[in-house]
């Protein structure tokens, strides 16, 4: 077999196929919570604003349109972070048709990367009830003291100790549709969804797909068949922690930012006979507003 000296680039667009193809047949989490978006500045922004209030009847405001000053909310910063990862290639592994071998290091690096985007990923949940990971409002993702806005210092909360069964997430449900914007109009919130750990999945499903109602010997209807879907987080670090969500609010106001890309690049060492592949993924992640959450820290 005859190698040419830029074994290591002529490798690359096979390694880059290995690599894609790995990341892509793994569950891909980010998307199911964030809002995935692209990015070419080194920050970007969310400025939120204030709610109007409602429409005012013709006749009250003097017969001409009824003007409101919005008030600005809160503001999000999101600073993209690097990161990287690469291993060495030496050429014997091709000499000696060690191909497979290759191919297992290169699937290892797409491991790297993909655990390391899910990771981030989940620290937002995983850090939920953590001040020190606080929002652009000051106070953690699942607090008891968010302030409505910036110019309304009332508070709302979305953290509990309660353990996850039916009642409790009744419980839940109701205080979410009870939140208001700054103006005090109720918010309309659908909590659809319960994200748990794998440890939660049973208690979850029973929840939201027994025939009957669970948690009673009354043989009464599930109202909650059909109504609330179960997401299993395997990167949940508490598996006694659980979350109820508005699905459609999540994906508007949990963020994720690609300013790089996570693409398979080489360089060969031509003293060492050693071909190096690198990746490099520079991102940011966050939330803009509270209002798609309720966290539960339970005790059992």
């Amino acid at each position: 077999m005859i190698i040419s000296d830029n074994w290591g680039d002529l490798l690359l667009p096979g390694l880059r196929t290995i690599f894609n193809k790995h990341k892509e047949s793994l569950p891909d989490f980010l998307d199911t919570f964030y809002n995935m978006e692209t990015s070419k500045k080194a920050q970007e922004f969310s400025l939120g604003v204030g709610s109007l209030g409602l429409m005012e009847p013709w006749d009250d405001s003097g017969r001409q349109v009824s003007y409101e000053d919005v008030h600005k909310g809160w503001k999000m910063t999101y600073t993209h972070r690097k990161y990287s990862k690469g291993l060495k290639i030496e050429r014997e592994l091709l000499d000696d048709d060690l191909y497979a071998e290759i191919k297992k290091k290169v699937k290892n690096l797409s491991q790297s990367v993909y655990y390391t985007r899910q990771f981030y990923g989940a620290s937002v949940f995983n850090n939920a009830f953590d001040s020190l990971y606080a929002g652009p409002d000051g106070a953690a993702l699942c607090s008891s003291s968010h302030e409505l806005s910036p110019s309304n210092s009332d508070t709302w909360k979305n953290a509990d100790d309660l353990d996850l069964n039916a009642d409790n997430v009744e419980k839940v449900r109701n205080a979410m549709k009870e939140w208001t914007d700054d103006k005090g109009n109720l918010l309309a919130v659908n909590p659809d969804t319960l994200i748990v750990a794998p440890s939660k999945r049973k208690a979850a499903l029973v929840i939201a797909d027994s025939d009957k109602e669970p948690d009673t010997s009354d043989n009464n209807v599930n109202i909650w068949k059909g109504s609330v879907n179960v997401i299993e987080y395997p990167f949940l670090k508490n598996g006694k922690s659980w979350f109820m969500v508005d699905r459609q609010r999540m994906k508007n106001f949990l963020t994720w930012f690609d300013r790089r890309k996570a693409e398979l690049e080489s360089e060969k060492m031509f003293d060492t006979e050693v071909a190096k592949y690198k990746v490099v993924n520079r991102f940011s992640f966050g939330w803009d507003d509270a209002t798609f959450i309720y966290g539960c820290q339970a005790s059992s």
